[in-house]
């Protein structure tokens, strides 16, 4: 579901859960548990977060695990994957995302909640497309789309759930870098050296100073997340849109 590996001072978090890393409860509670653990690790300075999959870095939420839940147990899910992009946002080390497949929904939020992103060239798609599942976005992902965009392009991506093809999303600030898909990893985690081998207490006073603002936006916006997106969840609109795209699922599976 998830591996580690490390590259000198740089911990490599690569998603792995076929087909298309769907965020399963049990995939957001493992991942992070594993951005804890590494970014304590003696000698990491950076984390790159990527995918093994070459078709996803991850596709967003699964929702036939979460359409099982009961109520309390749905809030604590969210509960727990807004602790995880806040975590990656404002963590004691940098995260760089490495974004080679299509990242939508969920997936766009952890890649937004990285401070750098780099994005592999192809024809994949980047998108918040939650308000065709008759959802908003949540208060805190609304703060990681200002931080990183301006106004403009933060309408489309969360008003109009556009989804951007990765030389666009460059282009709008959606992504840092684009490389070729051959050196993405190994581009990412060349940023995250450079991160890792600067003064530990100089860059950790810049990240407080440049990412602390963001992180306090994100920890007020996301006071009783699980209650709020489970209310939205369970709204007539976004479960009958949700039905209709659990059928289709299940359609093409027993084609």
């Amino acid at each position: 579901m998830i591996d580690v590996e490390r590259r000198g001072p740089v911990a490599v978090i690569l998603l792995n859960r076929p087909k298309v890393n769907a965020l399963s409860p049990e995939l957001v509670q493992t991942l992070l548990r594993t951005l804890e653990e590494v970014s304590a690790s003696s000698g990491i300075g950076a984390v790159v977060l990527g995918s093994r999959l070459e078709r996803a870095f991850s596709a967003g939420f699964d929702l036939r695990a979460l359409d099982a839940l009961g109520g309390d147990a749905f809030e604590r899910f969210f509960g727990t994957f807004a602790l995880l992009y806040r975590r990656i946002a404002g963590g004691p080390v940098p995260v760089v995302a490495a974004v080679g497949g299509h990242a939508l929904a969920g997936g766009a939020i952890l890649a937004l909640a990285c401070e750098r992103r780099v994005f592999g060239r192809g024809e994949w798609g980047f998108g918040l497309t939650e308000v065709d599942l008759g959802l908003p976005l949540p208060p805190g992902v609304v703060e990681l789309l200002r931080e990183a965009v301006g106004a403009a392009t933060a309408y489309e991506a969360a008003a109009l759930g556009r989804v951007f093809q990765p030389s666009e999303a460059a282009a709008r600030g959606l992504a840092h870098r684009l490389v070729a898909p051959a050196d993405l990893l190994e581009e990412a985690v060349s940023e995250a050296v450079a991160l890792a081998e600067k003064p530990r207490e100089a860059l950790g006073a810049i990240r407080k100073a440049l990412r602390g603002p963001l992180v306090e936006r994100l920890e007020a916006a996301d006071r009783n997340a699980g209650d709020w997106f489970r209310d939205w969840w369970n709204r007539p609109e976004a479960v009958a849109r949700r039905r209709r795209i659990l059928e289709r699922l299940s359609s093409h599976r027993t084609d």
